[in-house]
This record gives structure tokens, sequence and C-alpha cells, in this order.
């Protein structure tokens, strides 16, 4: 990774040429293009969205134009399947309720206002569709301050724990879990399951990664404002006596 331009680099920049071109960076791309491409199975005319691809990172481009799209606020390179669009990530030029499924692919670390653009995917997320989520993890020891020098000395870097990440994904209404970390000594993924030593492996990893899933939408009737109770009266039996509910 080139260091002399030092702080000239947005962060973002400096992440992806460490993430594209430093064995460490590889080794991470490795196992979240993995995580990704794994879980990417859909079924017929669902829309998937990937918002930022660091490195390139492309796991969307096994499924045709017009059921999946990369976001990138770079350059727009040759066209290929999946198609491309050029947006900010906390305004998508898609209607509401419209996704299935969104990946966010170390983008909040590098935005003034992450919490928008998680309100902003929660808004085009269909009830049921699924939000991942991968960061870096600033719990995480080692690797970071060895691998990533000049990204955590940037003031414009926020890096940001999955317990806060789960918070705010929460107050959108959607359902959370960590689902997995990504370590580098070794080059694995870990689960987020099984005993307390392997879970607390996985908040210490390199990176992580989150999964929410947006609840339906459900329906609550409205019951009726008149409810009957029976009174008993001397002579004449039982009548039903309404009341109004003011």
């Amino acid at each position: 990774m080139s260091m002399n331009k030092g702080f000239a680099q947005h962060p973002h920049e400096i992440f992806s040429e460490w993430y594209r071109d430093t064995t460490p960076g590889q080794a991470l791309k490795r196992l979240e293009f993995h995580y990704l491409s794994s879980g990417l199975k859909l079924t017929f005319n669902q829309i998937t969205l990937q918002v930022g691809c660091p490195g390139d990172i492309s796991p969307l481009n096994g499924f045709p134009r017009g059921t999946s799209c990369l976001m990138t606020s770079g350059p727009k390179e040759p066209q290929r399947p999946p198609a491309r669009l050029i947006a900010a990530p906390d305004d998508i030029p898609f209607d509401s309720q419209s996704v299935d499924l969104v990946y966010l692919v170390h983008v909040l670390e590098f935005s003034p206002e992450p919490c928008r653009i998680l309100k902003e995917c929660e808004r085009i997320l269909k009830p049921q569709g699924e939000l991942h989520v991968l960061a870096l993890n600033p719990w995480n020891p080692k690797n970071l301050p060895r691998c990533v020098p000049l990204l955590l000395k940037h003031a414009e870097t926020s890096l940001i724990t999955p317990s806060r990440l789960m918070a705010w994904l929460k107050n959108l209404n959607l359902d959370t879990c960590l689902v997995a970390g990504f370590s580098l000594t070794p080059e694995c993924c870990l689960p987020n399951r099984g005993s307390l030593l392997n879970r607390s492996r996985v908040r210490l990893a390199t990176a992580y990664a989150v999964r929410a899933i947006k609840r339906r939408q459900r329906l609550i009737p409205l019951g009726s404002p008149w409810s009957s109770i029976p009174e008993l009266i001397g002579g004449c039996g039982s009548i039903e006596t309404a009341f109004h509910r003011l």
C-alpha cells in the first residue's frame, strides 16, 4: 500500500488500497467474499443491492443484470453484470420497499452519519428483506493497529462496535444478530455460535458481519367500540346492555 500520499487521501481510499494490495487486506477480502457469495441465495425476481465495493469485491457478478446492482462512489467502469450505479449511500435512488437484500461492505466506518445510511437501507428493504453489514472491529486488539495504522489515525474514520451497530438497527425495528467474525491470525471465518470462548473470539476479530431482517408490518384490526355486558334484572332475565367506549 502506498503511504506517501498520507492524509491527502480519503480514509476510504486508504482502506481500499490496503484491502486490495496488502497481504492481510487480501486475506480479509477472501474471507468476506466467501461470506457474501455463500449467502447469496436469490430466488426468482429478487432484487439485491451491494453498497460499497472496496478493492473491487463483487460477489454479485454471478447474477443477471436487473436482479443485482453494485453501488459505488468511485468512477464508472465498463458495464458488466451486475449493473453499476453511482449514488450517495444515504440517498439511494430506489423506491421504498423495493429491494430484497442489501449488503453494506465497509461503508459505515467512513461516513460522518452512519445512522442515515442505515435508515435509508431500512427504507428500501421489503418486509422480511435482509441487510448484511460488514465492518471493521474497533475491539480487535492486534491486527488493525498493525495493518492499517494510517486509517486508525484519521479523524474522519469512526469504527463501530458490533453492539452499537445492532442497537442502531434495533431502533429501526429490525431483528438483528451478529453472524460471524473474520480473523486474520489465523485466517478464518468465525461463526457466532458454540461456546462462550468461540463467541468471544468473534467479538475480537478484525472485522465482523451483522445481519438484520426487516419486520413484516402486521395490521392490527380495530376492535369494536362497543362492548356487551350481560346484566340480570329481576323478573326480566338476562339482557345485553351496550356501553360506548369513550
